[in-house]
């Protein structure tokens, strides 16, 4: 962990890359280096092993995500030093640094934790998470980190596609009626809303938003008009909101440390090996238990936020990497395909008929984060040659609020957005898989957060049956056939297939068999999943091991 443990606290900011910007360059320094893995792992309790997790977006399933990884942290008693998500991975991404932020979590009595205790503490925050969300209900940190259940229901519930196929102009005074509603004003985007208002051709643009809304939490890629059509979720409001989240967990604004730290030394500890659920009913002493410390904790520094939120720092606006090592996937159209993007935005917004002839070529997988971590994992001292890494497209450094605006803005969920002049994003579909990235990154240890099953249907649909729907947003792009198989492809060498063997260990999930709505049965599921792997590192503290034969996406075929 190159020595995090600082003073009191993790200064992350302060760490670097070992010292190796080639092989040849850590050679002349006298130390082994093997590719981008400067720091070789000694043994299995190497403290300088840099740790890393890669996980996979998954929508409103979030939650599978936040269980996998506080089992990961309380298995390992490891911080993690790098990660890379994409879509909602991005987000989940964006928590775990800010908890790691946290500068009272490594604080013990005055003295500095072990780096396994803090570990523990790490995962008891990303458990309450739940606790969160139950405890501030509808409110709009909530309804950002449920992603689009609730919004997706309200939508249905109003029945606008059908009333739109009947009577265009009443659909339309509904659907403006219900982005205008209090409920939603905070993360509507105002695009929507203007095209609906003032369109050329309203029966035209009502109807395709309407349609599109009754599948808005289905993720769906039938027709490539969800690149072009403004969606209901303005995503810089969303990631505000996500900001606010962020806040708490590290710490930031009218923050209760003494109070967190009571949670962390009565909950901590104590709550190893169970999940929310179970850990919020503990008894503390002076009364009460975990939940309702836990509760008033959060109650407490909302409404002291609330009262002058702009008087505090946002971790919203703290540069990616800045903290624990990052990257933050993206989907990029560049060169000719950005200007047939622009051509078909531009009918659509005139209630035209539009084509949108991409070349793949002019797809790349684009990355946000530091300078250091994008140009050591660009340099690819591991030597892929797979087709996902010779995508690779430096973004470079932004603020999290830049990269949760683009990484998880989906095609479907909003129209593809504007980077510069030259770039436009396509959402985070496009590196599901990350551990390629991170092992060219300088991680020695890279645990791959996923679910059994090949790629999801919303990147490509089944090579099998041609008219599958959806198409998958790859294949709206114009992916080839051969371009399916050297990226997507199990039965055959692929980058999915190069990034799963890549994985030192892979959790393997079945989120797909949990409901968005059974928030506790999505976690159990990931708290006590299965992992695949070899390593005496990602074992020695886990039983529910296995080599994931005949599992796709988890192990060999």
């Amino acid at each position: 962990m190159l020595q995090r443990i600082q003073s009191l606290g993790f200064s992350m900011a302060t760490l670097t890359l070992a010292a190796c910007s080639s092989p040849d360059s850590a050679a002349q320094d006298g130390a082994d280096c093997e590719g981008a893995k400067c720091d070789a792992v000694d043994d299995t309790t190497d403290p300088d092993a840099r740790v890393c997790f890669g996980v996979r977006g998954n929508g409103q399933l979030i939650f599978a995500h936040f269980g996998s990884l506080a089992r990961i942290y309380e298995n390992t008693g490891r911080m993690f030093w790098g990660a890379s998500g994409g879509s909602s991975g991005s987000i989940t991404t964006f928590l775990v640094d800010s908890i790691q932020t946290n500068k009272v979590l490594p604080d013990c009595d005055g003295s500095a934790c072990s780096e396994a205790e803090a570990a523990n503490r790490a995962a008891l925050l990303l458990k309450s998470l739940q606790g969160y969300v139950e405890v501030l209900g509808e409110t709009d940190e909530a309804v950002a980190l449920l992603q689009l259940g609730p919004l997706a229901q309200s939508i249905q519930t109003e029945g606008l596609s059908a009333l739109a196929l009947e009577d265009a102009e009443a659909a339309r005074e509904s659907l403006l009626t219900l982005l205008g509603s209090d409920d939603l004003a905070d993360i509507i985007n105002d695009e929507l809303v203007d095209t609906i208002t003032n369109s050329p051709d309203p029966a035209f643009h009502v109807q395709d938003v309407a349609q599109a809304l009754s599948k808005i939490a289905a993720f769906d890629a039938t027709d490539d008009t969800i690149f072009v059509r403004p969606g209901i979720i303005d995503f810089d409001k969303l990631a505000e909101k996500l900001g606010r989240i962020a806040n708490f967990y590290a710490g930031y604004g009218p923050y209760d440390a003494a109070g967190m730290i009571r949670f962390f030394d009565q909950c901590a500890t104590p709550g190893t090996g169970m999940a929310w659920d179970e850990l919020s009913g503990l008894a503390i002493e002076d009364g009460g238990t975990c939940g309702e410390l836990f509760k008033g904790l959060v109650t407490e520094y909302r409404t002291a936020l609330l009262a002058d939120e702009d008087a505090f720092p946002k971790r919203i606006d703290d540069i990616v990497g800045s903290e624990m090592h990052a990257l933050i996937s993206t989907s990029v159209l560049e060169n000719d395909a950005v200007d047939q993007w622009e051509r078909a935005f531009a009918d659509y917004k005139n209630a035209d008929a539009h084509t949108l002839e991409v070349d793949f070529d002019d797809v790349g997988f684009g990355y946000f984060g530091s300078e250091a971590d994008l140009a050591a994992t660009e340099a690819n001292y591991e030597g892929y040659d797979d087709l996902k890494t010779d995508k690779f497209r430096a973004l470079g450094p932004v603020t999290w609020r830049t990269a949760l605006t683009y990484s998880p803005a989906e095609p479907g969920l909003t129209r593809a957005q504007e980077i510069d002049d030259s770039r436009v994003s396509a959402g985070g579909w496009s590196d599901l898989h990350p551990t390629l990235v991170l092992n060219n990154l300088g991680c020695d240890e890279v645990i791959y957060v996923t679910r059994r099953g090949a790629t999801s249907d919303f990147v490509t649909h089944d090579r099998a049956d041609p008219e599958a729907t959806p198409r998958g947003v790859a294949t709206l792009l114009n992916m080839s056939d051969e371009d399916w198989r050297l990226l997507y492809d199990l039965l055959s060498p692929s980058a999915y297939d190069l990034s799963v063997r890549e994985a030192d260990s892979v959790w393997c999930t079945d989120w797909n068999q949990s409901s968005p709505a059974d928030i506790s049965g999505t976690i159990d599921d990931a708290y006590n999943a299965l992992q695949v792997t070899d390593s005496e590192f990602w074992s020695r503290s886990y039983d529910n091991n296995g080599d994931g034969a005949g599992i796709a996406g988890c192990g060999p075929l």
